[in-house]
């Protein structure tokens, strides 16, 4: 989809004959770029008929699930209702002009709105419109370090956040938002602070519930789980959207003392950058670099398991511009930070959608929605929204991969609930930074901890190795000793690996004459490796005995040969192989095993 040719990129044309290759102009080159940059110049073109009715359907079924969880996202954000209808209006529109997706919703996210919610309150003064503004600002900011980001093709700090640090992280939000809608369903007054500090408040209004609230609050979360039981395709919370807005004309709600959602302003205002204190900008600045990892994270993970799922690949470098794009344009008509939306893009899926013309689709609905049909909005029941966020949140709620968490690996269950807790107890941007300090520095322990297996032939097959720990039938090779180091060498895991290197060697007796380590999975060596390298064969030189190397890889010997290393060890002592290898070390030990007086094993450390 990113209609950058295979094999060569826009800077590149075929050589003349007899001469070097030449430069496209720029204005050569501008209509590939832009076709790379703006992946609907391909796609559309060549849209296939089939595709438009699936695509409608679909956009048509996002709407009417999108329309009611755009309003009450707005809620999480912190803005009026609106604005959550131009959020999801800019975002899907300008995501599927961007995006290499084909099935990626970015429109609003109830994790995205509720820690911009934080982000803003920490910087702002109070004012709803300068909160409404800071917040719109947010989104730009967001928005530019993305597009920067794919520009510079940063597509791969997708990976520094962790599946287990993203469960967890989510589990958390998810249970925010659920403890911070329950006063509107009990229709009592919301507390701020942290989760613990809101629950506690409940508890002491409990005697303030109004029931009427409650039984409508109640009912509202009944009729949504009940139509998921019945059929996940069935949009439960439009459905109780427009329950709940003619129960409150019916019965008289706001008579009765139920609180509703009150005047919404009808159109999209005009795009433009909102006006925000400077004294703000390094509060929103730092925010943002949080919400980036986050939207990213989510955004590359959710594109990467659809097109996994369909058959397609994505560029994450293109989906950071995308995202970006999302994120300005929803800044620019005064919304809120967006990224993926796993359930709005799992709600499409199952629609049948094929394409992104099923978000422009539903964009055009939702702008119609904004321009006419929000008026409606008015009698909608606070306590429908509070039961239609809640159950959004208790979906975001991830169980079962917990589960799978405790059952297969018990540090990224630890991991998740550590990320969890975070939000729960700090809050959600607190939290957010706990998660990527936890992703960062759980990438970097593994990292730090490179296992150094033992490895032996196995029986019959004289040029197949196996580690002896799990292949106990394997053989050692007499005289020789085989290490492999499962892991890149850098300089956080090379006095580990050195450790652990000695300690195989020095177990066996009696001690091998000869020691080869498989360097195969290290593509390059840094100044401690290096020194690393220079140690080891002193040491090996004190246990006279004879050191070298398999399957190094080029730009490894070029750094060796460069610092001097490749001298110490000596050229016939890299081998391409294993095999290689063995059979050079065996009959250099058999020489050594004939002649009493032959080449110290030492010699050259």
């Amino acid at each position: 989809m990113s209609g950058v040719p295979a094999g060569g990129g826009p800077e590149s044309q075929p050589a003349p004959a007899g001469g070097a290759p030449a430069r496209r102009t720029l204005r050569e080159r501008a209509p590939v770029l832009i076709r790379h940059y703006v992946p609907i110049l391909t796609w559309l073109p060549a849209y296939h008929r089939d595709d438009l009715r699936p695509d409608v359907v679909a956009g048509l079924t996002s709407w009417g699930v999108m329309v009611p969880v755009a309003l009450a996202y707005a809620g999480l954000a912190g803005v009026p209702p609106e604005l959550g209808l131009a959020t999801a209006f800019a975002a899907l529109a300008a995501y599927a002009v961007f995006g290499t997706s084909r099935h990626v919703k970015v429109t609003v996210s109830s994790t995205m709105a509720i820690t911009s919610a934080s982000i803003v309150a920490d910087v702002a003064s109070g004012d709803p419109v300068l909160f409404a503004a800071e917040t719109a600002m947010l989104a730009i900011i967001v928005g530019l370090i993305l597009f920067a980001g794919g520009i510079a093709r940063l597509g791969f700090i997708s990976d520094f956040l962790s599946k287990a640090v993203i469960t967890g992280f989510i589990f958390g939000v998810a249970i925010t938002i659920v403890v911070g809608q329950v006063p509107k369903i009990l229709g009592i007054p919301s507390t701020s602070g942290s989760v613990p500090e809101q629950v506690q408040g409940i508890l002491s209004g409990l005697g303030e519930t109004d029931p009427t609230t409650l039984a409508v609050g109640l009912t509202a979360l009944v009729i949504i789980f009940g139509l998921r039981a019945i059929s996940p395709r069935i949009p439960g919370a439009l459905v109780v959207l427009v329950v709940g807005i003619l129960a409150a004309k019916a019965l008289d709600l706001a008579g009765q003392g139920v609180s509703l959602v009150g005047p919404i302003e009808t159109g999209i205002g005009r795009p433009g950058i909102p006006e925000v204190p400077l004294d703000a900008l390094p509060g929103l600045l730092l925010g943002a670099v949080g919400l980036v990892f986050l939207a990213v994270g989510e955004t590359v993970g959710v594109g990467r398991s659809f097109g996994d799922r369909h058959r397609y690949e994505i560029d994450p470098d293109q989906e950071l511009v995308a995202l970006g794009a999302a994120n300005v344009s929803s800044g620019l008509f005064g919304g809120f930070a967006v990224d993926a939306s796993l359930s709005q893009t799992s709600t499409a899926e199952a629609a049948g959608t094929r394409t992104q013309l099923s978000s422009l689709v539903t964009s055009l609905l939702i702008l119609a929605t904004a321009l006419v049909l929000a008026p409606i909005f008015t009698d909608l029941p606070n306590a429908v929204l509070g039961a239609i966020v809640i159950a959004a949140a208790l979906g975001l709620m991830d169980w079962r991969e917990m589960r799978r968490y405790w059952r297969w690996r018990r540090t990224d269950f630890v991991v998740a609930t550590a990320a969890l807790a975070g939000v729960v107890a700090f809050g959600v941007l607190p939290g957010l930074l706990v998660a990527v300090i936890l992703s960062v520095s759980f990438l970097l322990y593994r990292a730090s901890r490179p296992y150094v297996a033992t490895i032996g032939v196995l029986p019959g097959q004289p040029r197949t190795f196996g580690d002896l720990a799990r292949h106990p039938q394997a053989l050692y090779v007499p005289g020789l000793a085989i290490v492999r180091v499962d892991a890149p060498l850098y300089f956080f895991n090379a006095n580990v690996a050195h450790t652990q290197i000695l300690r195989l060697v020095d177990a066996p007796d009696p001690r091998p004459r000869a020691v080869v380590v498989d360097l195969a999975a290290t593509a390059d060596l840094d100044v401690t490796t290096a020194d690393m390298i220079a140690s080891l064969l002193r040491d090996m030189g004190e246990r006279t005995m004879i050191l070298a190397f398999a399957q190094v890889r080029g730009p490894v010997r070029d750094r060796m040969r460069r610092v001097g290393l490749m001298d110490a060890i000596g050229e016939d002592r890299i081998y391409a192989s294993l095999g290689t290898a063995v059979d050079g070390l065996a009959r250099e030990l058999a020489l050594e095993g004939a002649d009493e007086h032959g080449s110290g094993a030492g010699s050259g450390a």
